[in-house]
């Protein structure tokens, strides 16, 4: 069984291919604003390292944000469509997530840093979110009390893979980009 993970929320493009419970390839690519352009050859790439055609993907993981607008919206759309026209399933999470998934803790905060602000969210000990992302400015978030808080998590993608496993998949029309945080016109 073949499982493909589609990260683009930052400013890394990271696509991690599974095979059974073993991870088979792992690219990762940092790119300032060229998702659009590289995210397609990053992913062909990891599929030709790994020996395999796009139609032996049995399942999709997506991060779905909060993060880079335009990153999180390139992954979620390829991931999308990918669920959609093979016909498999697309196990959704988010960036906080997979850092939360990733670090033992009994309750933590995990902090998402982007240019301006910082995505926040608290999580308990079973990895659930507990009330809403937020996002602050990085003036508000220099206020905060930052008890339990955690910001540089190193992401363990065999954590995410044993996650996704116990998660229910999503129908791909469903699966949408997370955004948290504002733009100007909604403001």
């Amino acid at each position: 069984m073949y499982t493909l993970l589609i990260d683009t929320h930052s400013n890394k493009i990271n696509i991690v291919l599974f095979e059974n419970e073993k991870i088979l390839v792992k690219k990762e690519l940092e790119t300032e604003k060229n998702h659009s352009i590289t995210t397609m050859p990053v992913l062909i790439e990891v599929l030709k390292n790994g020996n395999i055609e796009i139609s032996n993907i049995n399942e999709i993981i997506v991060i779905n944000g909060p993060g880079s607008f335009t990153g999180i919206r390139i992954g979620v759309t390829i991931a999308k469509t990918l669920a959609y026209t093979l016909n498999i399933p697309i196990k959704v999470m988010s960036s906080l997530l997979i850092k939360a998934v990733s670090f033992p803790h009994e309750e933590i905060n995990i902090v998402e840093r982007e240019k301006n602000g910082v995505f926040l969210g608290k999580f308990d000990k079973e990895n659930q979110l507990q009330g809403d992302y937020k996002y602050v400015s990085n003036k508000e978030y220099k206020e905060l009390e930052k008890n339990n808080t955690k910001e540089d998590i190193a992401i363990d993608y065999m954590k995410i893979f044993e996650f996704a496993k116990k998660m229910k998949s999503t129908n791909p029309h469903a699966v949408n980009p997370l955004y948290v945080k504002k733009i100007e016109v909604q403001k």
